[in-house]
């Protein structure tokens, strides 16, 4: 059997599998793990959310039990009392890889706009940097706006290169660059933060629309030196919420 069509079919399995079993998949997935993840024996109580932490474990370790939507209400409900120290390097490491996972789960902006208000208090926190892309299949994911690079294989064959440069938030100016080897199919999803009314996303002079608080979307055939062009109302940053 050929091994790429082999592959296919044991990725139809496991998600057919995990289905039946009600465990939730992943939208996206960062691009490395390389020092991500955090032990829950190593978070302090002080930390605040140790018990929330422990939906992170449940998922890691496969549990029949983790609900994704228990998570995500008990995540809202410290939301609303909940104070984190994220000038703690442990605690702000523990607070990237909860958010980070319920965005790989969920896709949703919120959860994007709470890894970036780390990086905000804590500029050392560079376990953000795996959260900057995601990715599923051919579709990618830019949920942070911070210098950054990827690199990946694309399903139908050719080598795909992404970077980002930005000295976000000192201006809101944003460019992404294209680099490839044959011209690809990609669906990228661009993270429109909730407070930036009108933000400009532009490709060749033609605008994309973009709503605060969700991803735009540019599905297209993309080629070697294509260029995404984003203007942040940068006069319009909140101050860090957390």
């Amino acid at each position: 059997m050929n091994l790429k069509l082999g592959f296919i079919l044991l990725l139809i399995l496991f998600i057919s599998c995990a289905d039946k079993q009600g465990f939730p998949l992943k939208k996206s997935q960062r691009f490395t793990t390389d020092n991500t993840s955090v032990k829950f024996e190593n978070i302090p109580d002080s930390a605040g959310f140790s018990e929330l932490f422990t939906f992170v474990t449940s998922y890691k370790t496969v549990d029949k039990g983790f609900s994704l939507a228990e998570f995500e209400n008990e995540y809202q409900r410290f939301g609303l009392n909940g104070n984190v120290d994220l000038t703690d390097s442990l605690i702000s490491a523990c607070w990237i890889e909860m958010n980070g996972l319920l965005l790989e789960l969920t896709g949703k902006e919120i959860y994007a706009q709470a890894l970036e208000q780390v990086s905000e208090i804590n500029s050392g926190a560079e376990k953000i940097q795996p959260f900057v892309f995601t990715k599923n299949v051919d579709h990618i994911y830019v949920n942070l706006f911070k210098p950054a690079e990827m690199g990946y294989s694309h399903t139908l064959g050719g080598e795909v290169q992404l970077r980002q440069e930005t000295d976000y938030p000192e201006s809101g100016k944003v460019t992404l660059f294209f680099e490839m080897t044959e011209r690809r199919y990609i669906e990228l999803y661009i993270r429109i933060p909730d407070w930036a009314e009108g933000t400009n996303v532009e490709v060749k002079k033609v605008k994309y629309f973009t709503q605060p608080g969700t991803y735009c979307k540019i599905a297209k055939k993309w080629k070697q030196g294509d260029v995404v062009e984003i203007q942040l109302p940068i006069e319009n940053y909140p101050p860090p919420r957390l």
